[in-house]
C-alpha cells in the first residue's frame, strides 16, 4: 500500500542536478519557470551588448544641425556677392560644400565603424560651429569657399543613418529612417525661413552669429544626452554572425547587385533634384516672373512635401512589402513633377509639381537607405551608407554644371532641361524594380 501510494503521488520538481541536494529542496525555494515564462524572460532582457540610447536625442541633433545649416543658405549667396563674387563664384561658394562631402562622408561613415557613432558625431558638430565661424570671419571669397568646403567635409548625416540603423531591424528601419528624414525636413522648412528673417533685421552677420549659438548649444546637448550606438543589441531580434570591417568585406557587399544598383539609384535621383533645385529661380524669374522672396515661399513649400512624405513613411513602412511601392511611387512623382513644369504658368498651377518633386524625392531617398542598410552587416553600416551619401555628394557637385549645360543647349526652350532631367528617376525607378528583383537572390546565397 505504501509503495502504491508513493506511485501516484507526483515526484518534487528537480532544480538541480541529479542525485544533488538541491533536488530534496521545497520548489518554492528554487522555483524554475515555465518554458512560456523563460521565453517571455529572455525576450525582455537584451541578450547582448549595450541598452539601446533613445532615438530622441539623434533626432533633436539632426534636426537643429540642418536647422542651422538652412539659416545660412538665404543670406549665403548675397554674402558672396558682397565679397566681389561673380554668379560663377557663387556656384562655387555651394559646389564647395557638396564637392567635399565626397571624401567626408564615406572616410568618417567608416571611421564610425571603428571608433564609433557617438565621437564622430560629436567631432562633426565641433567643426561645424568652428567651420560657421569661419564662414563669419572669412576676409575674401577664397577663405569663404574654403569655410564652406570644410563645412561640408565633416557633415554627418551617413553616421547618423548608421546611427539609427544600429538600433533597429530590417522591418522597422525603414520607418525610423523616415522618422529622421522629417527632422531634416523640418529643418529645412523652418531653417531658411529663419534665415530670411535675420537676414532681414541683421544681415548676414546676425545670421551666422545666431546658427554659431545653435550649433554650440547642439554640440554640449549630445555631450550630454547622446549615447554610443555601436554594438548594441535589438531587442526580439536574433544575434547575427557579424562580418569584419576590413577592406574586402567592404567591397563585397558593396559589389551586391542590391547595394551597386542602388548607389547608382540614389546618384541619378539626387541628380535630378539637385539639377532643378540650383536651376528652379533662373527658371522661375523667366517663366513666372519669380524674385528671391517669391522663390524662397516656393522651397518652403517643396521643403513642406518633403518633410511629409518622411513623415508619412513611419506608418507606410512598416510593411517592408511597401518600400517597393514607396521606392516606384517617389521615383515617379519626380518623373512627372519635372516633366509638369511645361505646363506651369501661375503660382496656383507650379503648387503640385513642386510638392511632388519634393514628396518623391524624399521617399525614394529613404527607401535607397534601408535597402542599402538592411543588406549590409552592422559592422559596415557606417561605410555602406557613407559610401551611398558619397555618390549623393558627386550628384550635388555635378548636377549644377549638367543642368546649366541642358540650358544652353535650348536656350530658347525654357522646358528642355527639366524634360531631360525626368530621364534621371525613370531610371532610378527601372533601378528600384531591378534591385527588388535582386533581393531573392541575395537571400538565398
Amino acid at each position: 500500500a505504501l509503495a502504491k501510494a508513493r506511485s501516484s503521488t507526483p515526484p518534487p520538481k528537480v532544480t538541480g542536478s541529479a542525485g544533488s541536494g538541491a533536488a530534496h529542496l521545497p520548489s518554492k525555494s528554487v522555483p524554475t519557470p515555465s518554458p512560456g515564462a523563460k521565453a517571455t524572460e529572455t525576450k525582455s532582457l537584451p541578450s547582448a551588448g549595450k541598452p539601446l540610447p533613445g532615438f530622441r536625442v539623434i533626432y533633436l541633433t539632426v534636426f537643429l544641425d540642418f536647422f542651422a545649416n538652412g539659416i545660412i543658405l538665404p543670406v549665403l549667396q548675397s554674402h558672396a556677392k558682397g565679397l566681389g563674387a561673380s554668379g560663377f563664384d557663387v556656384g562655387l561658394v555651394f559646389t564647395a560644400y557638396s564637392t567635399a562631402q565626397i571624401p567626408g562622408s564615406f572616410i568618417f561613415g567608416r571611421m564610425s565603424d571603428f571608433v564609433g557613432r557617438r565621437p564622430v558625431i560629436l567631432v562633426s558638430l565641433l567643426m561645424s560651429t568652428v567651420t560657421l565661424a569661419f564662414t563669419l570671419a572669412a576676409p575674401s571669397l577664397q577663405h569663404l569657399i574654403a569655410a564652406r568646403a570644410l563645412a561640408g567635409f565633416f557633415s554627418e548625416t551617413s553616421v547618423c543613418q548608421a546611427y539609427v540603423a544600429d538600433q533597429t531591424t530590417a522591418e522597422n528601419r525603414a520607418a525610423a529612417l523616415g522618422h529622421m528624414g522629417a527632422f531634416i525636413g523640418l529643418g529645412f522648412v523652418v531653417g531658411p525661413a529663419t534665415g530670411a528673417l535675420l537676414g532681414l533685421f541683421g544681415g548676414f552677420d546676425l545670421a551666422v552669429k545666431f546658427t554659431v549659438v545653435v550649433t554650440a548649444l547642439n554640440l554640449l546637448y549630445a555631450k550630454l544626452r547622446l549615447g554610443e550606438s555601436l554594438g548594441c543589441s535589438v531587442p526580439g531580434q536574433e544575434p547575427v554572425p557579424q562580418a569584419h570591417a576590413d577592406w574586402k568585406s567592404y567591397l563585397r557587399v558593396l559589389l551586391k547587385p542590391v547595394v551597386t544598383l542602388v548607389v547608382i539609384g540614389q546618384f541619378a535621383i539626387t541628380l535630378a533634384f539637385m539639377g532643378w533645385d540650383t536651376t528652379f529661380a533662373l527658371w522661375a524669374r523667366e517663366r513666372l516672373g519669380y524674385e528671391q522672396r517669391h522663390t524662397g515661399l516656393a522651397f518652403a513649400w517643396l521643403a513642406i512635401g518633403f518633410f511629409l512624405a518622411s513623415w508619412k513613411t513611419r506608418s507606410f513602412a512598416k510593411k517592408p512589402a511597401n518600400t517597393f511601392k514607396g521606392g516606384i511611387a517617389g521615383c515617379g512623382l519626380m518623373c512627372a513633377g519635372l516633366l509638369c513644369h511645361r505646363c506651369i504658368f501661375s503660382t496656383l498651377l507650379a503648387l503640385p509639381p513642386l510638392f511632388s518633386i519634393g514628396f518623391g524625392y524624399a521617399l525614394s531617398e529613404i527607401v535607397f537607405a534601408t535597402l542599402v542598410s538592411v543588406h549590409t552587416p552592422k559592422t559596415l553600416q557606417g561605410s555602406l551608407l557613407g559610401s551611398l551619401s558619397a555618390s549623393q555628394a558627386l550628384a550635388r557637385a555635378v548636377a549644377p554644371v549638367v543642368t546649366g549645360h541642358l540650358f544652353d543647349m535650348a536656350p530658347m526652350n525654357t522646358d528642355f532641361a527639366y524634360t531631360t532631367l525626368a530621364v534621371a528617376p525613370a531610371v532610378a525607378a527601372a533601378i528600384t524594380v531591378a534591385a527588388f528583383a535582386a533581393m531573392p537572390v541575395e537571400k538565398e546565397s
